[in-house]
Protein backbone atom coordinates (compact mmCIF):
# COMPACT_ATOMS: atom_id res chain seq x y z
CA UNK A 1 0.00 0.00 0.00
CA UNK A 2 2.82 2.41 0.93
CA UNK A 3 4.53 1.62 -2.37
CA UNK A 4 1.34 2.44 -4.28
CA UNK A 5 0.95 5.80 -2.49
CA UNK A 6 4.55 6.71 -3.22
CA UNK A 7 4.13 5.75 -6.87
CA UNK A 8 0.94 7.79 -7.20
CA UNK A 9 2.58 10.79 -5.52
CA UNK A 10 5.58 10.56 -7.83
CA UNK A 11 3.35 10.35 -10.89
CA UNK A 12 1.39 13.40 -9.75
CA UNK A 13 4.57 15.43 -9.25
CA UNK A 14 5.87 14.43 -12.67
CA UNK A 15 2.54 15.41 -14.27
CA UNK A 16 2.52 18.80 -12.55
CA UNK A 17 6.13 19.47 -13.51
CA UNK A 18 5.45 18.48 -17.11
CA UNK A 19 2.38 20.73 -17.31
CA UNK A 20 4.30 23.65 -15.82
CA UNK A 21 7.19 23.19 -18.23
CA UNK A 22 4.76 22.89 -21.14
CA UNK A 23 3.00 26.10 -20.16
CA UNK A 24 6.30 27.99 -19.96
CA UNK A 25 7.14 26.88 -23.51
CA UNK A 26 3.89 28.21 -24.96
CA UNK A 27 3.51 31.62 -26.65
CA UNK A 28 2.14 34.36 -24.41
CA UNK A 29 -0.12 37.37 -24.88
CA UNK A 30 1.59 40.60 -23.91
CA UNK A 31 -0.31 43.88 -23.95
CA UNK A 32 0.73 47.42 -24.74
CA UNK A 33 -1.34 50.06 -22.99
CA UNK A 34 -1.49 53.78 -23.64
CA UNK A 35 -2.29 56.42 -21.02
CA UNK A 36 -2.23 59.87 -22.65
CA UNK A 37 1.47 60.52 -23.38
CA UNK A 38 2.72 57.30 -21.79
CA UNK A 39 2.82 53.71 -23.00
CA UNK A 40 3.53 50.65 -20.90
CA UNK A 41 3.92 46.90 -21.23
CA UNK A 42 1.53 44.49 -19.52
CA UNK A 43 2.63 40.96 -18.64
CA UNK A 44 0.51 37.99 -17.52
CA UNK A 45 1.35 37.43 -13.85
CA UNK A 46 1.20 33.65 -14.21
CA UNK A 47 4.11 33.81 -16.69
CA UNK A 48 6.37 35.99 -14.53
CA UNK A 49 9.97 34.83 -15.02
CA UNK A 50 12.60 34.52 -12.24
CA UNK A 51 14.31 37.84 -13.11
CA UNK A 52 11.09 39.68 -12.17
CA UNK A 53 10.05 37.40 -9.30
CA UNK A 54 10.91 40.16 -6.80
CA UNK A 55 7.70 41.95 -7.83
CA UNK A 56 5.59 39.34 -6.02
CA UNK A 57 6.80 40.67 -2.65
CA UNK A 58 5.35 44.12 -3.42
CA UNK A 59 1.91 43.15 -4.71
CA UNK A 60 -1.04 40.97 -3.74
CA UNK A 61 -2.11 38.40 -6.30
CA UNK A 62 -2.58 40.29 -9.59
CA UNK A 63 -3.58 38.76 -12.90
CA UNK A 64 -1.39 41.22 -14.83
CA UNK A 65 1.62 43.45 -14.22
CA UNK A 66 1.72 46.77 -16.06
CA UNK A 67 5.22 48.26 -16.32
CA UNK A 68 6.12 51.70 -17.63
CA UNK A 69 9.34 53.74 -17.55
CA UNK A 70 9.81 57.49 -17.47
CA UNK A 71 11.24 60.66 -15.94
CA UNK A 72 11.25 60.55 -12.14
CA UNK A 73 9.47 63.90 -11.72
CA UNK A 74 7.23 64.18 -14.78
CA UNK A 75 5.90 60.61 -14.51
CA UNK A 76 4.49 61.45 -11.09
CA UNK A 77 2.99 64.81 -12.19
CA UNK A 78 2.14 64.59 -15.88
CA UNK A 79 0.17 67.86 -15.91
CA UNK A 80 3.25 69.98 -15.15
CA UNK A 81 4.63 71.53 -18.36
CA UNK A 82 7.78 72.78 -16.63
CA UNK A 83 8.66 69.23 -15.59
CA UNK A 84 7.95 68.05 -19.14
CA UNK A 85 10.35 70.62 -20.59
CA UNK A 86 13.04 69.72 -18.05
CA UNK A 87 12.62 66.03 -18.80
CA UNK A 88 12.89 66.52 -22.56
CA UNK A 89 15.85 68.86 -22.71
CA UNK A 90 17.95 67.78 -19.72
CA UNK A 91 18.81 64.09 -19.12
CA UNK A 92 17.05 63.14 -15.90
CA UNK A 93 16.75 60.25 -13.46
CA UNK A 94 14.06 57.69 -14.16
CA UNK A 95 11.57 55.41 -12.46
CA UNK A 96 9.58 52.32 -13.35
CA UNK A 97 5.87 52.45 -12.57
CA UNK A 98 4.48 48.98 -11.86
CA UNK A 99 0.78 48.25 -11.40
CA UNK A 100 -0.72 45.00 -10.19
CA UNK A 101 -3.97 44.58 -12.11
CA UNK A 102 -6.78 42.22 -11.15
CA UNK A 103 -8.71 42.93 -14.37
CA UNK A 104 -7.71 42.86 -18.00
CA UNK A 105 -6.53 46.39 -18.95
CA UNK A 106 -9.17 46.58 -21.67
CA UNK A 107 -11.83 46.45 -18.94
CA UNK A 108 -10.40 49.52 -17.21
CA UNK A 109 -11.46 53.10 -18.05
CA UNK A 110 -9.40 55.37 -20.31
CA UNK A 111 -7.21 52.58 -21.64
CA UNK A 112 -6.02 52.13 -25.21
CA UNK A 113 -4.81 48.53 -25.40
CA UNK A 114 -3.19 46.39 -28.09
CA UNK A 115 -2.41 42.67 -27.71
CA UNK A 116 0.75 41.03 -29.05
CA UNK A 117 1.72 37.35 -29.20
CA UNK A 118 5.29 36.63 -28.07
CA UNK A 119 7.12 33.34 -28.26
CA UNK A 120 8.26 31.77 -25.00
CA UNK A 121 11.84 32.83 -25.79
CA UNK A 122 10.68 36.33 -26.66
CA UNK A 123 8.83 36.60 -23.36
CA UNK A 124 11.95 35.51 -21.46
CA UNK A 125 14.12 38.05 -23.28
CA UNK A 126 11.57 40.79 -22.64
CA UNK A 127 11.42 40.04 -18.92
CA UNK A 128 15.19 39.79 -18.62
CA UNK A 129 15.66 43.25 -20.13
CA UNK A 130 12.79 44.67 -18.06
CA UNK A 131 14.42 43.35 -14.89
CA UNK A 132 17.72 44.96 -15.91
CA UNK A 133 16.00 48.37 -15.89
CA UNK A 134 15.36 48.16 -12.12
CA UNK A 135 18.00 49.48 -9.74
CA UNK A 136 18.57 46.55 -7.40
CA UNK A 137 20.54 46.11 -4.19
CA UNK A 138 23.09 43.35 -3.52
CA UNK A 139 20.25 40.94 -2.70
CA UNK A 140 18.60 41.50 -6.07
CA UNK A 141 15.73 43.56 -4.67
CA UNK A 142 14.57 47.06 -5.68
CA UNK A 143 16.18 49.90 -3.78
CA UNK A 144 12.85 51.45 -2.78
CA UNK A 145 9.17 51.50 -3.63
CA UNK A 146 7.03 54.66 -3.47
CA UNK A 147 3.23 54.70 -3.89
CA UNK A 148 2.19 54.75 -7.55
CA UNK A 149 -0.40 56.72 -9.49
CA UNK A 150 -3.46 54.49 -9.17
CA UNK A 151 -4.66 51.18 -7.82
CA UNK A 152 -2.09 48.74 -6.47
CA UNK A 153 0.97 50.47 -7.93
CA UNK A 154 4.55 51.39 -7.02
CA UNK A 155 7.35 53.60 -8.33
CA UNK A 156 10.77 51.92 -8.40
CA UNK A 157 14.13 53.62 -9.11
CA UNK A 158 15.24 52.77 -12.65
CA UNK A 159 18.37 52.70 -14.75
CA UNK A 160 18.92 55.01 -17.71
CA UNK A 161 18.17 58.66 -18.38
CA UNK A 162 15.11 60.26 -19.92
CA UNK A 163 15.55 62.96 -22.55
CA UNK A 164 14.12 64.04 -25.90
CA UNK A 165 15.92 61.24 -27.76
CA UNK A 166 14.73 58.54 -25.36
CA UNK A 167 11.23 59.01 -24.02
CA UNK A 168 8.98 56.53 -22.25
CA UNK A 169 7.67 55.51 -25.66
CA UNK A 170 11.15 54.91 -27.05
CA UNK A 171 11.74 52.67 -24.04
CA UNK A 172 8.51 50.74 -24.74
CA UNK A 173 9.54 50.20 -28.36
CA UNK A 174 13.02 49.06 -27.32
CA UNK A 175 11.68 46.54 -24.85
CA UNK A 176 9.15 45.20 -27.34
CA UNK A 177 11.95 44.78 -29.84
CA UNK A 178 13.93 42.86 -27.21
CA UNK A 179 10.95 40.50 -27.08
CA UNK A 180 11.02 39.93 -30.84
CA UNK A 181 8.41 42.48 -31.95
CA UNK A 182 9.12 44.08 -35.34
CA UNK A 183 9.04 47.73 -34.30
CA UNK A 184 11.16 50.77 -35.08
CA UNK A 185 12.82 52.34 -32.05
CA UNK A 186 14.63 55.32 -33.58
CA UNK A 187 12.56 58.49 -33.18
CA UNK A 188 9.65 56.57 -31.70
CA UNK A 189 8.98 59.36 -29.23
CA UNK A 190 5.20 59.54 -28.92
CA UNK A 191 2.62 57.10 -27.64
CA UNK A 192 0.82 57.39 -30.96
CA UNK A 193 3.95 56.17 -32.78
CA UNK A 194 4.13 53.03 -30.65
CA UNK A 195 0.47 52.12 -31.04
CA UNK A 196 0.43 52.81 -34.79
CA UNK A 197 3.36 50.46 -35.40
CA UNK A 198 1.90 47.47 -33.55
CA UNK A 199 -1.61 47.71 -35.01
Amino acid sequence: MKTLIVALGTALLITLATNEAGASDEPATVLVVRHRWHTGIVLPADRLAPPLAFLDAHFGDPAWYEIGWGDNDFYRRTDNLWLLGKALFWPTDTVLHVVGLEKHPADLPNSDVEALCLSADGLKRLQTTLAADFKLNADGRPLAADPGLYGDSRFFPARGHFWFGRTCNTWTAQRLRDGGVDIRTFMTLRAKSVMAQIR
